[in-house]
């Protein structure tokens, strides 16, 4: 099968699926006016693989004999490397970088496991066939696959088979020659409700005994039976697509999913029943460093057109000239500007794995982009605020004013001195959607959140710190140095002082 388009990815998902959103079971996602804007992004993207300006960019030959998605191909070639960049960037910027589950994500994560099959076959030779076939499976059909990683949160001091409520978190009830049967739940499935397919396994490994039922790493058809997807409240307003520029396109929709009895077939678990594999599974298959890739693609997109939105938010309130937006702005330019560093020293550091002949980034350089994220966003919408100031409040209430009576005085008071009154309020409509709407409030968290935890992204990139011994070992060689040649003085002093007690006497 060639790459997927657009109709044939939206016609995939009138497959059965249990959706549910708004106190109601959603009867076809692809007809829903608050699921369907994030599908048609999604479909716009598919769409750019059959495109003649992008089709080199965004595919590529597998070794199957089939053309794929770029990112199902691993990068072996510094060229492999920038060209999945180019494609990410080229997905991104149809989205403005508001899509994190974009179908490369976990492309990516998919392939990064394909290239590790070995370390599956550590507890089986099935386990290993099994993702080396779901990866073909996954590649050659361009499914959209989603994941998700977290339990319930109810009570983060225990563990899972420790909760008053064992059966909370995804396990397994049963083993059958068929497969396995799992229930629980799943947590923050960004995208679940129109994807193919859901990943799951364990985000936090802190297993112990009895918990060996929670150790399993599998796929799912997000329309098998049993699986149930619950939506978070929509951000998408299908009547002020104008006034919620933003929200109305790129809203994508993050879920919970409960699994009654699901039945994983054996060709979809990829580790079960085995803690200390699970533990090791993300480390050891490397997924972080082709994702974190990917990551920083998208974040630099992201920054980039905050930074866009910024330069033309001054311009339209006639504060460009001032010295302090000069200096905010210059500011955002630099911290772009360390994005995008980390991102191309990955590529210019990047190391092949002798074990699969696979060229992986620098994963410390792609870290201090993960770290850099949730700082650097936060103050874009801060200073969006700042520039904006009480002009992103004072807008007309719907764009339908702009064609009654009062439009003529909109027209008059609204605009600006670059910008007609619509225009103005377009760009102020697109500032507060970042910045101020309910949209906007999901992104500072979800960029926030984004790798973790972000102390304990500083405590890793301490801990895992590759040139931790080069840097030290130099540091100590320059202080032995130090203490050699005050040893040396100490020694030259005292002989002098002897010189001078001796001629004294």
């Amino acid at each position: 099968m060639a790459p997927r388009s657009g109709r044939q990815y939206i016609e995939g998902l009138n497959d059965g699926r249990e959706v549910w959103l708004n106190g109601r079971v959603v009867k076809d996602v692809t007809e829903d006016p608050f699921l369907r804007p994030a599908i048609d992004a999604t479909a716009r993207l598919y769409d750019m693989q059959h495109e003649s300006a992008y089709r080199d960019i965004l595919t590529a030959n597998s070794n199957f004999g089939e053309r794929i998605g770029r990112t199902y191909q691993a990068p072996r070639t510094y060229e492999d490397l920038v060209l999945r960049r180019k494609a990410i960037t080229a997905w991104m910027e149809r989205s403005c970088g508001f899509l994190g589950r974009s179908p490369d994500f976990l492309n990516t994560m998919v392939t990064a496991m394909r290239c590790k099959s070995k370390f599956f076959a550590r507890q089986s030779a099935d386990r290993q066939a099994a993702i080396e076939s779901y990866y073909e499976h996954a590649a050659r059909n361009d499914l959209f696959l989603t994941h998700s990683l977290h339990d319930a949160q109810i009570d983060r001091s225990k563990r899972r088979s420790e909760q008053p409520d064992p059966g909370l978190a995804l396990h397994v009830v049963e083993e059958t020659s068929k497969g396995v049967i799992v229930s629980g739940a799943k947590m923050v499935a960004t995208a679940a409700a129109y994807a193919n397919d859901i990943l799951l396994w364990p985000a936090i490994p802190n297993f112990g005994p009895g918990d060996d039922p929670y150790a399993l790493a599998c796929s799912v058809p997000i329309a098998t039976p049993g699986v149930r997807v619950v939506c978070r409240p929509s951000f998408v307003r299908p009547d002020a697509k104008s006034e919620y520029p933003l929200s109305s396109r790129f809203d994508e929709m993050d879920a919970a999913v409960f699994f009654d009895r699901v039945l994983v077939p054996w060709d979809r678990v990829f580790l079960y029943n085995d803690r200390n594999l699970i533990i090791e599974m993300y480390p050891q298959t490397r997924i972080r460093e082709l994702t974190a890739h990917q990551t920083a693609v998208r974040l630099l997109v992201k920054l980039e057109f905050m930074y866009a939105l910024l330069v033309r938010l001054a311009e339209a309130v006639g504060r460009e000239t001032l010295q302090s937006v000069a200096v905010l702005l210059g500011e955002t330019v630099a911290n772009i500007e360390v994005i995008r560093a980390c991102l191309l020293s990955s590529e210019h550091e990047a190391e092949i794995d002798p074990e699969n002949g696979v060229l992986y980034p620098d994963f410390s350089a792609l870290m201090a982009a993960r770290i850099m994220g949730p700082r650097i966003y936060p103050e874009l919408i801060y200073k969006i605020r700042r520039i904006g100031s009480s002009a992103l409040m004072q807008v007309p209430s719907s764009f339908n004013d702009f064609n009654v009576e009062i439009g003529a005085d909109l027209n008059r008071y609204y605009r600006s001195a670059h910008l007609s009154a619509k225009e103005r309020t377009l760009l102020l409509r697109c500032a507060w959607d970042v910045s101020g709407s309910d949209f906007g409030s999901r992104h500072a968290l979800y960029e926030f959140f984004y790798a973790g935890d972000p102390e304990m992204n500083l405590e890793r990139m301490h801990r895992e710190n590759p040139r931790k011994g080069q840097q030290v070992a130099r540091f100590d060689e320059f202080f032995r140095s130090l203490f050699n040649e005050s040893d040396a003085s100490l020694q030259a002093l005292a002989e002098q002082h002897v010189r001078v007690r001796a001629g004294n006497a």
